[in-house]
């Protein structure tokens, strides 16, 4: 990725370079120089306030003002609201900064529970609707200031156009949380602040504000197209093994550009973000309340119209939800005696401090506890899990649609409530690497321990990455094709009759998606896949001729592969021979073997710089020496790639690539050879050479490092002895 992205965003500024009329090296002086005096100015103001024993909101005030926090006028309401409740929004900052998390996953949860709690305090329209995008500004530019090593000041729109425009590898988390976006963000900040271009061009304490800047002026240029990278060509050979089987392995030694080549062929085909349409709730609140006759009256003998006093005087449980619900809101009420379901409709008229009063909408006949106990999208709900026993409830979109599609006069038209069709991103690639800890549960579905509202500690079955991917896939294609039907969270995927099942195949190559698995022979594939390894084959998938479905063993929810999923395996040799992989996997997978390829080393390490290029000419040769002998004294799957002298492509001079080259032997190829020859240390001689090894009985004695001139003619001399046929040219 580093490479790539180097070029992408070396190409992005000497296009704003000549819409700004000046060089690229003129840009780290010039180009959003006043963004980055900002940052530099008033976030270590904005630190100091933080860091204090007591937040002082006054101060606090003042000085987030001059940061970048707030896009607009509403955004300074909902801000100014948001402070207003001052205890509250005190304990709220504090609560995120406090011993803020270094864990990821921890610190998006963290991120998330401060958006949503700044949306309650404020950040909300006239109309009450959540305005999570500021609230999730808010929030980044507090962790700035106090961690400008590791976050960015955010907004979604911004940092996906300029990562798009850089060439990012790694895509937004376009079904992610605020929180996800924010990690994210900072992460592709990182990445950038380490290319040779943006360390070439910047020099600053803090690089990630530097990069914030860019962010937040860019989006005001008027930019054409990029040019596409120039080493993107057609991989005739990858697409002609996913027609045929639908997943491929890159397989061959370390280095030899698995992942680079996986990597390259996404961006040359159709890889980007789709975009789909769903139906929302949004701000809409429906909630379920309990009812227990004769306490709180028999509901089911009132009519229309009639007013019942719902008592919240200490014995209820969740008052989070209470303190949520507002007059002329609507709820579903459980009849919790012997009736045990859902019976009623009815709606908020007055909320005292320990009572509500509620209004009989209607009657009707909704789905009882074992109804929902059986339904696959309400078996895992809270609402099932505590049997009902909550006072109050808001409910989730899963849920209230399940309850509507169990009941027989139930519709969301009958509740006042108005579906919102929202557009979203999807994006069509996905990443993952296999690792020795990694299961079936990560990849398909699993129990995860879980804290409800109530704070109670449980355990549901979660998604993982395979079928959330596959849902995405799914979904994608039967909206492409014109298909009503969608494959929803909890539930199986659908039924199709003869007709759509076609129109659905044929538009199976205009909408493909991957899953690039890197490392895959790390990971134990049989337990991993489990029972899905037969769902690959390409005429089992849904829809195919020989469709096989299957029950998967969590959630009980009928599952199939969509035929739109393409999976793009990378294997090193090194770790596990391909001879070893199971025979079942073999047949379901076409191979593509990668080799060392000194062809890409010589196009790539030329220079009319005569200095320069013996370098270049010199590290062919070593390989190309080192991989001789290790086929001889080894196997050829435990050769060095070509990709390890890739980087000295990136060297200004000779000097600069002789250090290269010094600091590439000494710290990756001996170590990668002192690892396969660690009980062999007279082979490991013979592979290095007496200048750089002695066989010591046992154990290897490395000689001092070698420099300059000393380490060209040992080098010279290794390569020279053997008479080899040199692939680097003449020195």
């Amino acid at each position: 990725m580093g490479r790539d992205l180097d070029t992408r965003f070396s190409q992005l500024l000497e296009m704003i370079a000549e819409h700004e009329n000046t060089t690229v090296e003129i840009l780290g002086v010039t180009f959003a120089s006043e963004e980055i005096e900002n940052r530099r100015t008033f976030y270590p103001q904005l630190k100091q306030v933080l860091s204090r024993q007591e937040l002082d909101i006054a101060e606090f005030r003042k000085v987030i003002k001059n940061c970048w926090a707030l896009g607009g006028k509403f955004d300074i309401i909902q801000f100014g609201r948001f402070i207003e409740k001052e205890k509250a929004a005190i304990l709220t900052i504090q609560t995120l900064i406090n011993d803020f998390p270094q864990d990821d996953l921890d610190a998006v949860a963290r991120i998330d529970a401060f958006t949503d709690e700044a949306v309650r305090l404020g950040y909300q329209d006239k109309k009450g609707s959540p305005n999570g995008s500021a609230a999730a500004a808010l929030c980044s530019v507090l962790l700035t200031a106090l961690f400008p090593e590791r976050f960015v000041d955010y907004r979604q729109s911004r940092w996906r156009d300029f990562a798009q425009k850089a060439g990012y590898d790694i895509p937004f988390p376009a079904t992610g949380s605020y929180g996800q976006g924010i990690i994210w963000a900072g992460q592709f900040a990182a990445d950038l602040t380490e290319t040779r271009t943006f360390r070439r061009t910047w020099q600053d304490e803090y690089p990630l504000w530097a990069v914030a800047g860019i962010a937040w002026v860019l989006p005001g240029l008027k930019l054409g197209e990029i040019d596409p990278m120039p080493d993107i060509i057609e991989d005739g050979e990858i697409t002609t093994l996913l027609v045929h089987k639908k997943q491929v392995i890159l397989y061959g030694p370390p280095g030899t550009g698995k992942t680079y080549r996986a990597n390259n062929y996404i961006a040359h085909l159709n890889a980007h973000g789709y975009e789909v349409h769903e139906e929302s709730l949004l701000d809409q609140r429906i909630f379920s309340v309990t009812i227990y006759e004769p306490r709180d009256g028999h509901i089911l003998d009132m009519i229309p119209g009639t007013r019942f006093i719902y008592d919240w005087k200490g014995r209820r449980n969740w008052q989070i939800y209470f303190d949520e619900l507002q007059e002329g809101d609507v709820a579903l009420a459980y009849n919790a005696g012997k009736v045990r379901r859902f019976t009623t409709v009815v709606r908020c008229t007055r909320k005292e401090v320990d009572s509500i009063e509620f209004e009989i909408v209607k009657q009707f006949n909704g789905p009882s506890f074992e109804d929902m106990k059986n339904d696959s999208g309400l078996k895992e709900s809270d609402l099932v899990r505590i049997q009902m026993a909550c006072g109050l409830k808001r409910l989730g979109q899963v849920e209230l649609q399940r309850i509507i599609a169990l009941s027989e006069d139930l519709t969301y038209e009958s509740l006042g409530i108005e579906l919102k069709k929202i557009r979203e991103k999807v994006p069509n690639k996905e990443f993952v690497t296999f690792h020795p800890s990694f299961g079936y549960e990560d990849f398909v579905e699993g129990l995860r321990p879980v804290t409800t509202d109530d704070g109670t500690l449980t355990y549901r079955v979660e998604d993982g990455i395979f079928k959330m991917f596959s849902r995405r896939a799914f979904n994608v294609l039967a909206e492409k094709a014109g298909i009503e039907e969608r494959w929803n969270e909890s539930g199986n995927i659908p039924h199709l009759d003869g007709a759509k099942r076609k129109e659905l195949l044929n538009i199976v190559p205009e909408v493909p998606f991957y899953l690039i698995i890197d490392e895959i022979n790390r990971g134990d594939i049989s337990r991993i896949f489990g029972e899905l390894i037969t769902l690959l084959e390409i005429d089992k998938r849904y829809c195919e001729e020989h469709e096989v479905m299957v029950t998967l063993p969590y959630s009980k929810e009928r599952y199939a592969v969509p035929p739109n999923l393409y999976i793009i395996g990378t294997m090193n040799t090194a770790d596990k021979s391909i001879a070893l992989i199971d025979a079942a996997l073999r047949r379901r997978f076409g191979f593509i073997e990668l080799m060392p390829d000194y062809e890409v080393l010589r196009q790539n390490l030329m220079s009319k710089d005569t200095d320069l290029q013996e370098i270049y000419s010199l590290s062919i040769d070593l390989l190309s020496f080192v991989n001789q002998k290790i086929t001889t004294l080894y196997d050829r799957d435990h050769q060095i790639g070509h990709s390890y002298l890739m980087r000295l492509s990136e060297a200004a001079d000779a000097e600069e690539a002789m250090e290269l080259l010094i600091f590439i032997w000494y710290h990756e190829i001996i170590p990668l050879l002192q690892e396969y020859f660690y009980d062999a240390p007279a082979k490991l001689e013979k592979v290095l050479g007496k200048e750089f090894v002695e066989a010591d009985g046992r154990s290897p004695r490395f000689k001092e490092p070698l420099f300059d001139d000393d380490f060209i003619q040992a080098c010279s001399r290794l390569t020279e002895k053997a008479g080899i046929e040199s692939p680097g040219g003449q020195l």
